[in-house]
């Protein structure tokens, strides 16, 4: 197998939604992908590449204190942690975000590769009022909310106010987050699960099977929900598929 080269391995981490961040042994820094550049607000990676990575991310704390950077475990001095809870960034407009983070060794050189996303639960954050939080974070929110999602929708307890409260947003917050591409928490929880449902019959499930397998607790409700999603009944889906 031909070894891939450079080019196409940058172009991958460049598309890779994670975050990810280089920091130089010189404490600048060398990468970052457009998941980093997306969520911190910047449009390109000239506007920082070079810059001091502790001071483009967070000079500061929230509250305006400063923060040395020899404080930040995220460098990786001599006994900090590899991960911690999460920190604050800031994003080009000067807007504090919460992230979790990671950083490992990378190279011969003294490098570190930081990965972080969007941490909606860290202590202090709250977001009531969607329509102040710039474009940047609904963004990740939104990431957040349909990651949610497609982890917990064949819980048959997971709803709305539950997947709101999971990721400490107000239900409203949640629907207002969706609602700007049309979409609602409720209608994302019940697609996810007819999805993987109509996925189940093809394959051969019994209808009551995929109604339980998909998080629906009751036939009749995943009878009538399927039908008005596909235009048939999921029998009639699993006979077509057979």
């Amino acid at each position: 197998m031909e070894p891939l080269d450079d080019d196409l391995l940058a172009a991958v981490v460049n598309v890779t939604p994670t975050a990810l961040w280089v920091i130089g042994a010189d404490g600048t820094v060398q990468l970052a992908n457009q998941a980093a550049l997306s969520l911190l607000g910047y449009s390109s990676a000239d506007e920082i590449i070079g810059a001091p990575s502790h001071e483009t991310l967070h000079d500061h704390h929230p509250d305006g204190t400063a923060y040395p950077s020899e404080a930040c475990p995220i460098l990786g001095r001599p006994g900090s942690p590899a991960n911690s809870a999460p920190e604050w960034f800031f994003t080009r407009q000067g807007r504090p975000l919460p992230v979790a983070w990671s950083t490992r060794a990378v190279g011969a050189a003294g490098a570190r590769l930081l990965s972080f996303a969007l941490a909606p639960h860290a202590p202090g954050f709250a977001l009531d009022e969607v329509d102040e939080v710039d474009i940047t974070t609904r963004y990740a929110l939104r990431a957040a909310v349909d990651k949610r999602v497609r982890e917990r929708f064949r819980d048959p307890e997971f709803t709305a106010a539950t997947l709101a409260a999971e990721l400490h947003l107000s239900v409203r917050s949640v629907q207002a987050l969706l609602a700007e591409d049309g979409r609602s928490p409720a209608a994302e929880i019940r697609r996810a699960r007819l999805e993987f449902a109509g996925a189940l019959l093809s394959r051969g499930a019994t209808v009551s099977d995929a109604c339980r397998a998909s998080g629906f607790s009751e036939v009749g409700t995943f009878g009538r929900a399927f039908r008005r999603q596909y235009g048939q009944t999921p029998s009639s889906w699993a006979r077509a598929a057979g």
